[in-house]
């Protein structure tokens, strides 16, 4: 009977305690387990939506990452980037700059395959030729607002250097300049663009229907890849997994977008329309776009050398994406 009942005893331990290891196995991992993470994003602008709406629903958390968003300058990305002070940023724009200065870091991947800036301005400019003379407002002088605003004035057969860019610091500031009269035009991006459509001001032209260019994406450094390459991985797949959502979740988006950018539900549908209008599913571009990219701004002066794809892009990771 002593053995029958050792035998129960240990039959009901095992099942205890294999009851417990699934009710530990099914739980989700503890915060204290996750990877902490540091994203840095210029403005908190729903053009950056993929990076908060998978932080707000977890996405992050999903593949073992703590992702903390904080806002920052993109030319003081880079730096953050190079110092460890910061993990991954979006900024492809000013990485570009930074690869052809011999700076080590490398952009993973391409999440949009054009900007989306716009140049707004009041209902008494009648065309981009007509801000000839005038005040554009970008946030920074150098920034992709700039640099894709001169472009957009161009491809209207203005001339760049006929116009005063004021530096504002962010596109926020430069709504309100707009606003105020105390410049002629501005170049905004979602969901400020639509914001302004719907006080009256005109929407001259809009960066995403004149160029196709790698806009924003996923860079990190050079160190980075070499010692954490599966924190990487995590970030890609975070990135992969947001897009498909985004894409399939239309009206769940549409309602996150006017909740959290505080936006009318028109604006919000404007802005994922321009979102989805420019995402890459594959999160790449093909080698011959990068180049004709990299072309151009050594063209117009933007990068000092001539830049390859290769020394720019690095997609080897997302190739072998699990």
């Amino acid at each position: 009977m002593t053995v029958g009942h050792g035998f129960r005893n240990s039959s009901l331990l095992s099942s205890l305690l294999l009851a417990f290891t699934g009710i530990f196995v099914s739980m989700p991992r503890p915060a204290s387990a996750l990877e902490r993470v540091r994203v840095a994003l210029s403005v908190r602008n729903v053009v950056f939506l993929p990076f908060y709406y998978a932080s707000d629903t977890k996405i992050f958390e999903r593949y073992g990452l703590d992702a903390e968003l904080i806002q920052m300058r993109s030319d003081l990305q880079l730096a953050g980037l190079i110092s460890g002070e910061i993990d991954f940023t979006p900024a492809v724009g000013p990485a570009t700059l930074g690869v052809a200065n011999a700076m080590p870091v490398k952009a993973l991947a391409i999440l949009y395959r054009a900007p989306l800036f716009s140049l707004v301005s009041p209902p008494s400019v009648l065309n981009l030729k007509d801000l000839e003379g005038r005040r554009v407002a970008v946030s920074r002088i150098g920034s992709d607002s700039h640099r894709f605003g001169a472009l957009m004035l161009e491809s209207g057969g203005a001339d760049p250097k006929k116009i005063t860019f004021i530096q504002t610091g962010s596109t926020t500031v430069s709504l309100t300049a707009l606003q105020q009269g105390s410049v002629n035009a501005a170049v905004l991006s979602p969901p400020f663009t639509g914001l302004m459509a719907e006080k009256g001001f005109k929407i001259l032209a809009r960066s995403r229907s004149l160029i196709e260019s790698p806009w924003l994406g996923l860079v990190a450094s050079r160190q980075k890849l070499e010692k954490q390459p599966e924190q990487t991985r995590n970030m890609l797949r975070v990135m992969r997994d947001v897009i498909a959502t985004i894409r399939r979740d239309k009206p769940g988006i549409v309602a996150y977008i006017e909740k959290n950018f505080k936006v009318t539900t028109a604006n919000a549908m404007e802005s994922y329309e321009d979102i989805n209008g420019v995402m890459l599913d594959g999160m790449t571009m093909r080698e011959n776009q990068i180049q004709k990219y990299l072309d151009g701004a050594y063209a117009r002066g933007e990068i000092l050398r001539p830049l390859s794809a290769s020394e720019m892009f690095d997609f080897s990771l997302l190739r072998n994406l699990k």
